[in-house]
């Protein structure tokens, strides 16, 4: 009969897998443009985001940051599910999962406001222009399609950018 571990040698186990990084982050959507941030140590545009704490969930962290990057603070049930993008590493780093969540504000006049120094910019910017602005990275160029709705059944996709491949799938079953 085989062994049943106990809690404590499952979670030992678990933690000897290799692992993939996670991060979320929020499309905030007001007057047909998008909110997106310059971080003072990228070389690109994002939305508001960050890598998923231990015992916090993407949702939460995807307000938290946006919260510490901008200033503002999104109500949990305005922060909808949008889609989850999958990357490959390339140049030696870690895969990792993003989720990405979507937000209306009723107006982009919105007083911006960043309370520490790690974001250099903030700006509202149009759909057709996210991509462009995060320097084509595949992810990005993932997120503006959802954003313009190309699929709406689309909520899951892969990034391989050392082989320029990109896979979208749905989630219904066929």
């Amino acid at each position: 009969m085989a062994k049943i571990f106990t809690k404590e040698e499952n979670q030992a186990w678990s933690k000897t897998l290799p692992g993939k990084m996670c991060s979320a982050c929020i499309a905030l959507r007001s007057s047909g443009k998008v909110l997106m941030v310059k971080a003072n140590y990228k070389d690109h545009w994002t939305f508001p985001s960050g890598i998923v704490d231990e015992n916090e969930s993407p949702k939460a962290t995807a307000l938290r940051e946006t919260t510490e990057e901008v200033g503002i603070t999104v109500e949990e049930d305005k922060c909808n599910f949008l889609m989850v993008i999958y990357s490959t590493s390339n140049s030696g780093g870690r895969d990792r999962f993003n989720f990405a969540f979507v937000a209306d504000l009723p107006d982009q006049n919105i007083k911006l406001s960043v309370p520490n120094g790690e974001i250099e910019k903030a700006e509202w910017v149009n759909f057709e222009d996210v991509a462009v602005r995060a320097n084509n990275k595949g992810s990005y160029i993932k997120l503006q399609e959802a954003l313009l709705g190309y699929d709406k059944s689309i909520h899951y996709a892969e990034v391989h950018p050392d082989i320029n491949v990109y896979k979208s799938s749905n989630t219904s079953t066929q």
